[in-house]
């Protein structure tokens, strides 16, 4: 067997595909496409994908497996049957909750002692403390700011929800909406009312 090594080129003249061997590179030889003369020049093999951009690629592709990976076990616990029970039990829960507040727990400082409530957005997930308060004065009030304590089945605090108006005109009411960021909420109770001076 022959341990002759063959490369490949092209005509300088007719641009026709050679294959000679590489001992004769460099040689003028007659093309046998076009009868010229042409000199026997290697063409180069086309680039190979290096080893750095292999290893980036099966970087991204472990990155995209492990991700779906956790997109499928987070949709599978969503769905797995306590998930369902649980999704069906605050179906059925009323999603208004009313929490009258006594007067005497809070200085409303001439504002009415509102009855509040929590509100979940149908279609949601969002959960608000919501309500009206007037403003008895007979001036405007600015920067009134309402703070709400939340809490657990159980009564125990799980956070705190604001809301803030920045002009309150005399005598008018303000329906309040405080986002809770707090899943575990079951009920609230106004904490104060604080207005800038």
């Amino acid at each position: 067997m022959s341990n002759i090594k063959f490369v490949k080129g092209e005509c300088g003249q007719c641009a026709g595909h050679l294959e000679f061997a590489a001992s004769d590179i460099g040689a003028i030889v007659q093309c046998p496409h076009c009868g010229q003369q042409t000199e026997l020049v290697a063409t180069l093999p086309p680039p190979r994908a290096d080893s750095s951009r292999k290893l980036a690629m099966g970087i991204v592709a472990a990155i995209l497996l492990v991700a779906t990976g956790l997109v499928v076990g987070i949709v599978f616990f969503k769905k797995s049957p306590a998930a369902i029970v649980l999704e069906e039990s605050k179906k059925s829960a009323p999603s208004t909750v009313a929490t009258p507040i006594p007067a005497a727990d809070v200085n409303t400082n001439e504002f009415t002692s509102p009855t509040i409530k929590l509100e979940k957005t149908p279609g949601s997930s969002l959960l608000y403390v919501t309500g009206k308060i007037q403003n008895l004065a007979g001036r405007q009030r600015f920067g009134i700011k309402l703070e709400f304590g939340l809490f657990d089945t159980n009564s125990m605090p799980v956070g705190k929800a604001t809301d803030y108006r920045q002009v309150l005109e005399p005598h008018a009411e303000w329906a309040f909406k405080a986002l809770v960021f707090d899943s575990k909420v079951a009920s609230a109770r106004l904490n104060s009312i604080h207005e800038d001076q």
